[in-house]
């Protein structure tokens, strides 16, 4: 039996029933908590510009006591069927926003092209921010051209970002998913051996080959 906690226009509850409904792709819920594995592997975001799963899990995401009090879990936020705000406790916090449809233009075609020039590091001594890396690589089940830039702070926040393309056959409109993933550095030791950077990625990759653009121009 499959658990969703939250609530929704029809007030999702631990109710196998409501939970079917979540699951074939009826509205996600507006706040939401899940509980066991096996949901996060099932569930698909079923959003109006996109579907997208949910990232890898573990079964000690699930164990032990949540330092905010009740059961560890993966909880989130979904906001007019357009951005999914997902997180970990305060280790991991992943977020996925739609654009609206724009104009096909020279930028858009150098990155189909492959000749869009991306700076290689930059600083903003402001923030204490530094860029690493900024380049271009294919995602999701048809291979969009994605924007990807990292940025480390010196507060040890760890930052990736994937702004995924998708373009009209005529080229003249564009639109794109951004999903940017978040990593706060635990302060024990123990958990930041567990809960790494490294391992946010990895864990973002089900999302990242999963995601689909809708034709929806």
């Amino acid at each position: 039996m499959i658990f969703v906690g939250g609530c929704s226009g029809e007030q999702i509850a631990h109710d196998i029933n409501r939970v079917q409904i979540a699951m074939v792709g009826n509205k996600p819920p507006t706040s939401f908590k899940v509980a066991n594995l096996q949901t996060m592997k099932d569930y698909v975001f079923n959003m109006d510009d996109y579907t997208i799963a949910m990232p890898g899990a573990k079964v000690t995401d699930f164990r032990g006591n949540s330092q905010y009090g009740g059961k560890k879990a993966w909880k989130g936020l979904t906001h007019y069927n357009k951005d999914i705000t997902l997180y970990l406790e305060g280790y991991y916090h992943i977020s996925v926003t739609a654009s609206k449809v724009f104009e096909y233009g020279e930028r858009e075609r150098a990155l189909e092209n492959g000749t869009r020039n991306f700076p290689k590091q930059r600083t903003n001594p402001n923030v204490g921010i530094i860029n690493i890396n900024v380049h271009r690589e294919f995602k999701g089940k048809e291979n969009y051209p994605c924007v990807v830039s990292s940025s480390i702070s010196k507060s040890n926040k760890y930052r990736v970002g994937y702004r995924c393309y998708k373009f009209n056959k005529d080229r003249t409109k564009a639109k794109y998913v951004s999903i940017r993933l978040t990593y706060h550095k635990p302060t024990n030791p123990t958990l930041a051996k567990q809960y790494t950077f490294k391992d946010l990625k990895h864990r973002a990759k089900r999302m990242l080959d999963s995601l689909y653009i809708k034709d929806k121009w």
